[in-house]
């Protein structure tokens, strides 16, 4: 029990400290560099629609992990093991300081949603000189780590299925990003990898 406890606080503490570099840049940044107009934004579509539940299924999960709610104990993996708990830390732990590195390159570029902005820039400085979309690798990178720490069949189950529509979105924004830049959006997909440094210079999907 009281390493049942312990492990929850440690979710908690580590969640914070995610949450408090994401708050920063996403509500106080924003408030002190004012409003900017959207020039286009995509629609809502199945891919965001299947990630948005996924999300709350993750979300919920968590809340009734958190809670130890005794109907919710079917869902903890029997004789799991310590080391995998602490990797899924580590895991986690290793995606703050990227956030950070992210939101500091995109700076006023960032938004929260699918969209352009008035003035848009095309970033390739700092983690997109060789990844297209590091915002994405570091959110299911931190999910998928906290997850672990659970040792929940449920949380990780939904952690999984957050990943999968991701492929989806990201191909619509390169979609928007190639009408928006045309050419050197191009030359930029020849040289980056879309969630991971390419393998090779010239692989755009990787």
């Amino acid at each position: 029990m009281a390493d049942a406890i312990l492990y929850r606080l440690l979710f908690i503490a580590v969640y914070l400290l995610f949450f408090s570099v994401r708050g920063y840049y996403r509500f106080v940044k924003p408030r002190r560099s004012g409003p900017e107009d959207v020039e286009d934004r995509k629609r809502f579509g199945v891919a965001e629609a299947a990630m948005s539940f996924a999300i709350l299924g993750y979300f919920a999960s968590v809340i009734l992990y958190l809670l130890g709610l005794s109907f919710f104990s079917w869902s903890q993996i029997a004789a799991y093991p310590d080391l995998l708990r602490w990797t899924g830390v580590a895991l986690a732990l290793a995606n703050v300081p990227l956030l950070g590195w992210i939101h500091s390159t995109l700076d006023r570029q960032y938004s929260a949603c699918l969209q352009i902005k008035e003035g848009h820039m095309l970033i390739q400085s700092g983690p997109y000189a060789k990844v297209r979309h590091p915002m994405y690798t570091v959110l299911n990178g931190f999910s998928l780590g906290v997850s672990l720490l659970t040792a929940n069949i449920v949380v990780i189950g939904f952690a999984v299925l957050v990943l999968l529509p991701f492929p989806f979105v990201a191909r619509k924004e390169e979609k928007m990003m190639l009408e928006t830049f045309g050419d050197e959006y191009a030359r930029y997909m020849d040289e980056t990898g879309r969630f991971f440094p390419p393998l090779r210079k010239s692989d755009p999907s990787a």
